[in-house]
């Protein structure tokens, strides 16, 4: 878009946010969800093929200082990495990280979207997470716009929103805030008084649905941090939308659905066998349709849209072959539970409570499997050869097919993800553990928090801090021991018992090995330590 495009009241809008955001940063971390590995997957469960991600070109909207994107540059070497962002402050910061770690193949820019223009240049990935809702209508337009002309014809396009009408009733409290907050100076004293504010909200709302839904709305407001308060209810730019104007909009931009980043809330059946039917009668069994309906039903008010050229929406094939699981790998964090369903003695449930049961003795092993491996992903062939090799005799094609089944089962259940990249790691008790670099450098810069191998966020506690920097797989255990007391020797850092300092060299001895094993096993268990 040219300047002549914008009338001044944008101009106005694009200073206020850029200030809003140099004043209270959002912290910019990662979001497993977009990792690109997961979004192929998707595309090859409809039945799109997808090329290798090693030298993808990913382009990210609104990338803050860029812990989305740096982790993924970190990871793959030979791809290109492009992040926009209006703050400059956010983009400085990433700037130094990316520095820290060394990298040459990202670049973070400070650029009004409406203004790009990359001629030549297309990307295999377009990401925008956290942006669409909260930006004027030709900030909207630019987001689509730049998908449309910059993303390859075999590329996806991520794009999250919030969604009517189940962000409706936190208008209620967004509308409630921003009377009082009225023209604020600067985002520090809107959050003050917004913060205030909700004392008195929880204290005095009526009794009703007004005054229950602003009830529930402070209870979670009251718990978040200030720039998630700063830039998801106080931004004056707040524009929630349904799927079908969505959907509109992406396709007045050449954009079609592909589906969505969280694939099982799709499929009618998780929200149980009367609600599935009526979802399909009222949608018509029509797909778009049938999403809309889901959101009316569920009340969900977060989208993680996944848009394509509709050339290749036209070679999606939306009944899903179980064959299209083989050369996926799944991310699980499961564990066998008590069934309540004796003619399906086996269960497995995940952290969210979603589950599979199961009467097949050898699902019952490949699931077995995939929670032993945790943290490492688990493929279906590679699931086969185990059993195979641990009961000493091939499977038949129906055991193949039933592992097939209920793997496609938990993928469409929410249960496990489905990524087209393996994560492997290193052994639980290997002698000489080496953190990934990203983490190593990022502990060695002071950073607090890192990204693990399967792109999910990380803490570093202070035990880490000091014993990452040197976990390059050089050292072994005893050795980092050794490093760990003496920075307690030093004064570096020291422990605590009952809390009271820890100063006998006996017991600071011991207290390093407990904090250090924990550590180690913390650091296994999240995927931060390498083969």
């Amino acid at each position: 878009m040219t300047s002549d495009a914008h009338p001044a009241n944008f101009a106005e809008a694009q200073a206020r946010t850029r200030a809003s955001y140099d004043e209270i940063p959002y912290v910019s971390h990662a979001f497993p969800q977009t990792h690109p590995a997961r979004l192929a997957a998707t595309a090859r469960l409809f039945g799109l093929e997808m090329p290798p991600l090693g030298k993808m070109r990913v382009l990210e909207i609104g990338c803050a200082s860029g812990g989305n994107l740096i982790p993924l540059a970190a990871a793959y070497p030979e791809g290109r990495f492009l992040g926009l962002d209006l703050s400059g402050i956010q983009i400085a910061d990433g700037r130094k990280r990316i520095e820290a770690i060394g990298l040459t193949n990202i670049e973070l820019r400070q650029q009004d979207i409406t203004f790009f223009d990359n001629p030549g240049h297309r990307f295999d990935f377009i990401l925008c997470h956290g942006v669409y809702s909260w930006v004027p209508e030709p900030v909207r337009h630019a987001i689509l716009d730049i998908c449309s002309k910059y993303l390859e014809f075999q590329g996806i396009a991520y794009v999250s929103f919030n969604v009517l009408p189940g962000w409706r009733p936190k208008q209620i409290l967004r509308d409630a805030l921003m009377a009082h907050v009225g023209k604020a100076s600067n985002q520090r004293e809107r959050i003050s008084k917004a913060r205030e504010f909700m004392g008195f909200l929880a204290e005095h709302a009526p009794p009703g649905p007004y005054g229950a839904a602003v009830k529930e709305g402070v209870a979670q407001l009251q718990k978040v941090s200030d720039d998630y308060l700063a830039h998801e209810f106080l931004e004056l730019e707040n524009a929630p939308c349904s799927f079908h104007d969505f959907m509109y909009a992406a396709g007045r931009h050449q954009l079609a659905y592909l589906g969505e980043s969280d694939v099982h809330m799709m499929v009618p059946e998780n929200f149980g066998a009367e609600a599935a039917k009526a979802l399909r009668m009222q949608g018509g069994n029509t797909l778009l349709e049938t999403e809309n309906y889901i959101d009316v039903l569920t009340g969900r008010t977060f989208r993680q849209t996944l848009l394509i050229p509709p050339a290749r929406a036209a070679a999606t094939k939306r009944n899903i072959d179980a064959e299209r699981i083989e050369d996926l790998h799944l991310i699980a964090d499961i564990a066998q539970v008590p069934s309540s369903e004796p003619d399906m003695p086996y269960c497995f449930e995940n952290r969210m409570g979603r589950q599979i049961r199961t009467r097949a003795e050898v699902v019952r092993k490949a699931y077995q499997l995939i929670a032993a491996r945790r943290p490492a992903t688990s493929n279906y062939r590679q699931l086969v050869a185990d059993i195979e090799a641990s009961d000493q005799k091939k499977l038949t094609p129906q055991e193949k097919s039933e592992i097939r089944g209920a793997l496609l089962q938990g993928v469409l259940s929410g249960l496990t993800i489905a990524s087209t990249e393996a994560v492997a790691v290193g052994a639980a008790e290997v002698d000489r553990p080496r953190a990934t670099m990203l983490a190593r450098r990022d502990a060695a810069s002071g950073r607090t928090r890192t990204v693990n191998r399967r792109h999910e966020n990380f803490d570093l506690g202070v035990v880490a801090q000091h014993v990452v920097p040197v976990m390059d797989g050089s050292l072994t255990r005893r050795q980092l021991l050794d490093h760990l007391k003496a920075k307690a020797a030093e004064d570096t850092l020291h422990f605590q018992r009952n809390g009271q300092r820890v100063r006998d060299e006996a017991d600071i001895a011991a207290c390093a090995q407990e904090h250090l094993t924990a550590m180690l096993d913390t650091a296994w268990n999240n995927a931060l330590i390498e083969p």
